[in-house]
Order: C-alpha cells, then sequence, then structure tokens
C-alpha cells in the first residue's frame, strides 16, 4: 500500500498528536485544592461515555481523517504503457569507415523499435531525413540507402539544431568523434547500444501508467462512526441530532463539481452520437471525460471515434475500457476487434495502392533503361 499525498502524513499527524497528548493529559478537577469529599458531591453520575474516552475517539477519527486525506491506494503490479517516446537519431555521414557507422544505427534502431523514431543526418550541415515514425522498415531502407560525405561534422550546429526540438525524450548519435553534454548518447561500437537499451528501459518505466485501487473510503468510514459514537455518548445537554450528524458526513466534497452543465454535456454528447454527428459527440465525450472519467465514457468515446473513421483512435480507447462489468468488457473486446480489423483493412488498401502506382509508373518507363541505384535524399534542415 502506497499514499497518492503523503504530505498530508507529514504536516497534520505530528501538530495533531501533539494537539491531543495536551488534551488528554490535561489536569482534572481532583488535583485542585478540594476536598475529595466535596468532589463527590458535586460528581453527576456517569450514565455516559466518560471524557478520556470520548477524545481519545476524537483523536482516532482525526488520524483516520488524515489517512484519507494522503489517499492510500493499492498499486497494481502490472503497468500499463502510456504515450510513445520521440527518440531522434543523428548519424554521421562524415566517417571514415562509414559503413560500420551504417551498421552500428541499424543496430540502434532495431533496439528502439516500438517508439517515434526521427532520424537525421549530419556532416558540417544537418539533414533530415525522417519524421517521426514507428515504421522500423521504411526507417531501415532509409539508413541503408544513406549515402557517404567527405565532410566532417560541425558539433556546434549539430547542437544548436538539436536545442530547437521540442519534446524529445533521447538522443542518439551514431560517430566515433567525441560528442560533449551528458544528455546525448554517443554510439560508436557495440557496448554503446546496451547504454541505449539501459536508458530507453529507463524512458519507458517512467512513461507507464500504473492504475491503482483506492482505498481512503475505508479510514473515512470507520472516522465518521467513531465520530457518531462519541458524540452520541455526550450527556443531553450536549448532545446533537444524529441525523444533523449523518446529513453533514454524507455531503460529498466533490458534489459541487457535477452540475448541470456536466449532465447536459454528456445528454449532448448522446444526442450528437445519435444523430451521426460523430466527430462532435467524440468531442463532447472528451470534454466530459477531464471531468468524470470512467470506463462506460472512453466506451462510447471509443464507439464515436470508431463510427468517424479514426479507427486507430477508437482501438487506443477500447484497450482502456478497464471495468469488472462482464458485458460492458465483451462489447469492448468485440469492438477492438473490429477496429483491428479496420486497421488492417486499411493498411492492406493503401498497399495495394502504392503498387497500383508502382506498377503504372514501371509501365509508363522506356524499354531498356537501366536500373538506378536508389539513394536516400537529403534535405538540409
Amino acid at each position: 500500500m502506497s499514499f497518492l499525498h503523503p504530505e498530508f502524513l507529514l504536516w497534520l499527524l505530528a501538530p495533531t498528536l501533539i494537539l491531543f497528548y495536551f488534551w488528554l493529559t490535561q489536569k482534572p478537577l481532583r488535583t485542585l485544592n478540594v476536598r475529595e469529599e466535596i468532589l463527590e458531591k458535586l460528581r453527576a453520575p456517569e450514565t455516559t461515555m466518560g471524557l478520556l474516552g470520548r477524545n481519545t475517539l476524537f483523536l482516532l477519527s482525526a488520524v483516520l481523517l488524515i489517512i484519507t486525506m494522503a489517499q492510500p491506494v493499492i498499486l497494481d503490479s502490472t503497468p500499463i504503457k502510456g504515450k510513445g517516446l520521440h527518440i531522434v537519431m543523428a548519424i554521421d555521414r562524415g566517417e571514415e569507415n562509414f559503413e560500420l557507422t551504417r551498421s552500428l544505427a541499424l543496430s540502434s534502431l532495431y533496439t528502439l523499435l516500438g517508439e517515434e523514431i526521427e532520424v537525421m543526418a549530419f556532416d558540417e550541415k544537418v539533414y533530415g531525413i525522417s519524421p517521426r515514425s514507428n515504421d522500423g522498415g521504411i526507417l531501415g531502407e532509409l539508413i541503408r540507402d544513406l549515402s557517404p560525405s567527405s565532410k566532417r561534422f560541425n558539433q556546434m550546429l549539430l547542437e544548436e539544431k538539436l536545442s530547437r526540438m521540442d519534446d524529445v525524450d533521447m538522443v542518439v548519435v551514431i560517430t566515433h568523434q567525441p560528442i560533449e553534454g551528458g544528455s546525448v548518447l554517443r554510439v560508436s561500437s557495440s557496448a554503446d547500444i546496451i547504454n541505449v537499451h539501459e536508458k530507453l528501459l529507463q524512458l519507458r518505466d517512467t512513461h507507464r501508467l500504473r492504475m491503482h485501487i483506492p482505498l481512503f473510503f475505508y479510514p473515512l468510514g470507520l472516522a465518521m462512526v467513531l465520530i457518531l459514537f462519541a458524540l452520541s455518548s455526550m450527556s443531553k445537554r450536549q448532545s446533537v441530532s444524529v441525523g444533523t450528524v449523518l446529513i453533514l458526513f454524507t455531503l460529498s466534497p466533490d458534489s459541487g463539481n457535477a452540475g448541470i452543465l456536466d449532465f447536459k454535456l454528456l445528454a449532448d454528447a448522446s444526442q450528437a452520437y445519435e444523430a451521426g454527428a460523430y466527430e462532435k459527440s467524440e468531442r463532447l465525450y472528451g470534454e466530459y471525460q477531464l471531468a468524470h472519467d470512467s470506463p462506460q465514457v472512453r466506451y462510447n468515446r471509443a464507439n464515436a471515434l470508431y463510427m468517424s473513421g479514426r479507427y486507430a483512435r477508437a482501438k487506443y480507447w477500447y484497450e482502456k475500457v478497464y471495468t469488472s462489468d462482464p458485458l460492458l468488457r465483451e462489447r469492448a473486446r468485440h469492438n477492438l476487434k473490429q477496429s483491428i480489423r479496420k486497421i488492417e483493412e486499411v493498411e492492406e488498401q493503401k498497399k495495394g495502392d502504392v503498387k497500383e502506382t508502382a506498377r503504372s509508373e514501371a509501365s509508363t518507363l522506356p524499354q531498356g533503361l537501366k536500373h538506378v541505384k536508389r539513394e536516400t535524399k537529403l534535405f538540409e534542415w
């Protein structure tokens, strides 16, 4: 078990214990200069809980409320991967043994597969090779067709270009030249690829979402019961209405957040879906999800995405429907399979269009034209 906000335990628990220590250890009336016979005549018969017992209940309730504010949870042992990492790979074209550099670049690429990889090359200038992509096949072909250069690289220019890039999680530079800067991983041998893999595992661990099971309602409920007992044990002139206490403690602190506008937003999203305005429906469900996230809202948002033709985004939200409801879980699983099938159909259609275009272009070439070696084009960045 862990706490989402342990600062409440740090800043509130110690002052509360000190306050109740002085409260519980205050000197009783019998320590005054009054004879015991007089105290016996003044003391009322004890028909309710004593002051010490009641204060002890208040102390336990205060501690339980502080634990509630710290939000105890049980972390799920199965992490859920979040968004893909943005990794920049820069390849030195000016190496004397460029084939070795190309081999190291391909090995690093295979290590980083599964993430969003942006490839660039450099000598005395910096060239953009490929934007962010997770297609290892295309990136590998671009690196294999990369041509060497006889110019030496300009480190200051490379650092300047890299400093302008936003939202970069890791930079890998394939070169045998020394590189300054601790944030850049230099790969000059096979041993450096191991360091890249270890750094990748660390970044993946920090970019994962972990599900947790909330436990705050247990100490909160126990604190409410103890306070109810403590207030009910007071004498008649000090008693309070039990109904009033129950009403005060059943008021949710978040009840003011769920207003009429939230329900109207949910109703508008449902009406837009029924009317066929799926993009509007998905947008409204997304706004509602910011304040009231739930498996049902994620499922409805995924349905709107699917009907609007955004199958990849629909697949993402179907996978995020974590619920114990067997009916909702089965529906999400079925729709997830449909989304994957649609994605595969779109990919097959794209491949067919590419083949048809290549076939038509090949038919227009003059007969006897010799094959020209492919070479990756470089665009100065």
